[in-house]
């Protein structure tokens, strides 16, 4: 008996532990938790200069769009045929801005822009029509990023009429500009001028919503939206809506149209 209970009164000693290996094992503990407390804190540094570096790209990114986009502005305003340097000037920007932020959206539409200005300043038909691709290619890239935005949609659609591709992605650019920047004075004239370009073959669908586009439009620029219904001489779109009265009626009588009395 008596040896029974000092096996017993052994077991229950190690499984009670002495306050030596109660000192040990919470000494662990706190080692482990101070480990783990350290490792936290470096993840958490690295995360925040991660943060901090990508932050700085982003901002130098954005300054050189912003560069690029008065060098645009300056371009487009000199009205000197041929000036090119502004141009080269704006897309050396732009190849900073992205080469901060590959994937910068206001820089990639900044480069369609630049893209269709090379365009229009291009006399070989070959450099043109890549300057065209080339445009087309960053507001496609542009709208993986934003996709809502109407301007992007309105320019994709006008780089495909100059690339002469009347397909099912210019008649979807067309919609979604529409739908989505219904009250945009420039997305109303992209969408027009194109819509015109394209007319036969859109859609009675599309073709309603151009004609709403064209009324629209009389309320912020009527002027311009009648411009751009004269140049393809388009006046039986324009001859029954009254808010185009003053800029239409001669037209509309050289057109063989009636003119409604005011």
């Amino acid at each position: 008996m008596p040896t029974g209970q000092s096996s017993r009164s052994e077991r229950g000693g190690k499984s009670s532990g002495s306050p030596a290996h109660r000192s040990a094992a919470a000494a662990g503990s706190q080692q482990a938790l101070r480990r783990w407390e350290k490792g936290v804190a470096i993840a958490l540094f690295l995360l925040l200069a991660l943060i901090a570096v990508q932050s700085g790209r982003l901002g130098a990114s954005a300054l050189y769009a912003q560069m690029a986009q008065m060098e645009l502005d300056r371009w487009g305003s000199s009205r000197i045929p041929g000036a090119v340097s502004g141009l080269r000037r704006a897309e050396g920007h732009l190849s900073d801005s992205l080469r901060m932020v590959s994937g910068n959206p206001w820089a990639l539409e900044k480069a369609g822009a630049a893209q269709l200005a090379r365009m229009r300043t291009a006399i070989d038909p070959r450099e043109a029509l890549a300057a065209a691709r080339n445009a087309r290619s960053r507001y496609r890239d542009a709208l993986l990023q934003r996709p809502a935005s109407p301007f992007l949609w309105a320019n994709l659609a006008l780089t495909k009429l100059y690339l002469d591709q009347f397909d099912e992605e210019m008649f979807t650019a067309l919609r979604h500009a529409d739908e989505l920047g219904p009250w945009e004075p420039a997305v109303q004239q992209t969408v027009l001028f194109v819509g015109l370009a394209a007319w036969d073959r859109l859609d009675p669908g599309l073709q309603q919503g151009l004609a709403r586009t064209l009324e629209r439009g009389a309320l912020r620029n009527a002027p311009k939206m009648y411009e751009i219904v004269k140049s393809y001489r388009r006046y039986d779109l324009l001859c029954g809506i009254k808010k185009y009265n003053d800029m239409r009626e001669l037209d509309c009588k050289r057109a063989g149209d009636p003119v409604p009395v005011r």
